[in-house]
């Protein structure tokens, strides 16, 4: 009763927010708690517990899951850029095989307990630097200021205004002719309607968990692409069959031959309209 009557004396703007916080935690607050949770327990670095070959329709064991995407999807596509934007880094399992590949990686995550993990994993590693991201895009990395840019498992589970906007902000900071590796989910695939289904009853009558996948196709992809003026080269779906591994690169210059219309038609706004 204290807490509804502290919420009932908040002004109205606080009240709304306070209330949204409580009913519908956003994605970043919930995977917050899911590292703090995680913190103190030993024998397998944080992100371990989710690889499953079978779930992920992935033909190597387990501990060979990191090693044969890179050898597959991030060798050939990135090759040696110099610097390299990873979005949630989370425990750091994809960061080990980027690291070697650049001169400098910035590891970013929306989570603070997740960042202090890499810190402890990465201690000896000089070159990679940590941000905290707010979960609303890349401030405040500069313009054209990263080569190339990786996220796997971050995708699959941030709804489709989160999607756009990041490619959005994506596209800002890469250089021209920069690259883009983002793992998402293919909810049409076999696997990923395994996933769907399995997801249906937790997701009932509520706002979206964390955990759960986003419901995302290549084709939509594609489109969210298209209308930011980058140029989606291929959609991995036969590495890890369940998913889709998307690579996209950003054009040298905005022209007519670009795949959009109008050159950045999609780019959003940094403001958005007051409801």
């Amino acid at each position: 009763m204290r807490i509804i009557n502290a919420l009932i004396n908040l002004p109205s703007s606080r009240f709304k927010q306070k209330i949204r916080r409580i009913i519908a935690p956003t994605v970043a607050e919930g995977w917050e708690q899911y590292a703090r949770h995680y913190q103190g327990k030993s024998g397998r670095y944080l992100g371990d517990e989710w690889i499953c070959a079978e779930a992920m329709g992935v033909d190597v064991p387990a501990d060979q899951i990191v090693l044969y995407i890179d050898e597959n999807v991030i060798g050939p596509f990135f090759r040696t850029p110099k610097v390299i934007l990873e979005i949630g880094s989370g425990g750091g399992r994809f960061t080990e095989a980027l690291l070697p590949r650049c001169n400098k990686l910035l590891a970013t995550d929306t989570s603070q307990a997740m960042l202090k993990l890499m810190r402890e994993r990465f201690a000896h590693h000089p070159n990679i630097e940590y941000l905290l991201l707010n979960g609303m895009g890349l401030s405040p990395i500069p313009d054209k200021s990263i080569d190339a840019v990786f996220s796997y498992d971050v995708f699959v589970h941030i709804q489709h205004w989160d999607i756009f906007n990041y490619l959005s902000e994506i596209s800002r900071v890469l250089v021209p002719g920069g690259k883009a590796i983002i793992h998402h989910s293919n909810t049409f695939s076999d696997l990923g309607w395994k996933r769907f289904l399995a997801d249906v009853g937790p997701s009932l009558n509520r706002h979206k968990l964390p955990e759960t996948f986003t419901l995302m196709t290549p084709e939509i992809m594609k489109e969210f692409t298209r209308r930011l003026c980058l140029i989606l080269e291929d959609s991995i779906t036969d590495v890890v069959r369940r998913d889709c591994i998307s690579l996209i690169r950003k054009p040298n210059s905005f022209t007519t031959t670009s795949p959009c219309c109008e050159p950045c038609c999609g780019m959003l706004s940094r403001s958005s309209p007051k409801i």
